[in-house]
């Protein structure tokens, strides 16, 4: 187990640092078979962990940073250190509306509650609403707005959902009805 940045517990899945390493790797031109080594490395010194507490996300990360370091490929662990923070400060200036609430409060933007969602509303299992929520994060954060609605979140569900031949998942999803919740904490029978 890991402890993520917004305090959940999730299972360590090695292919997560791969596809990072893998992608930073393409992005400087190296051998992106390097990658499931690297990867292979860092699950190995976690299986290893005799700690009272889950090592962190953040332990990960200097984890796969060091050993790029270490390997000589610094321009890669750099581009990771600059994406880490790149998509972090797009997370933190990203705020979610909700057009059929009275007030139209914003909602801090959390792709765990887009997890969540996945996994309560649609059935999937968490690796594979992980997976999914971090595409449909990649997609909004793409499009560098400061607020999006919840309608377009939903949208951006269900198209995920049928590009990753999920329909099965989207039976509550028929004409007429409301669609995907996206909450701040956790779906709630209301709001689903």
């Amino acid at each position: 187990m890991i402890a993520k940045r917004e305090g959940q517990l999730e299972r360590f899945e090695p292919p997560k640092p791969r596809r990072c390493l893998a992608a930073a790797m393409k992005t400087c031109n190296r051998d992106v078979r390097l990658a499931d080594a690297l990867a292979g490395a860092v699950a190995l010194h976690l299986r290893d962990w005799s700690a009272a507490s889950p090592p962190s996300s953040d332990y990960i990360f200097r984890c796969l940073r060091t050993a790029l370091v270490e390997t000589g490929m610094e321009d890669v662990a750099q581009h990771l250190v600059l994406h880490r923070r790149r998509r972090a400060n797009q997370r933190r200036r990203l705020s979610v509306f909700d057009i059929n609430k009275s007030h139209y409060a914003l909602a801090p933007w959390r792709k765990a509650a887009v997890a969540a969602t996945l996994e309560g509303r649609h059935g999937l299992t968490h690796a594979v609403a992980r997976i999914l929520a971090g595409e449909i994060e990649r997609r909004v954060l793409a499009l560098e707005y400061s607020v999006v609605s919840k309608s377009l979140i939903r949208e951006l569900v269900r198209n995920e959902l049928l590009a990753w031949g999920l329909a099965d998942a989207m039976a509550d999803l028929a004409p007429g009805a409301q669609g995907v919740a996206f909450v701040a904490d956790r779906p709630t029978p209301k709001e689903c």
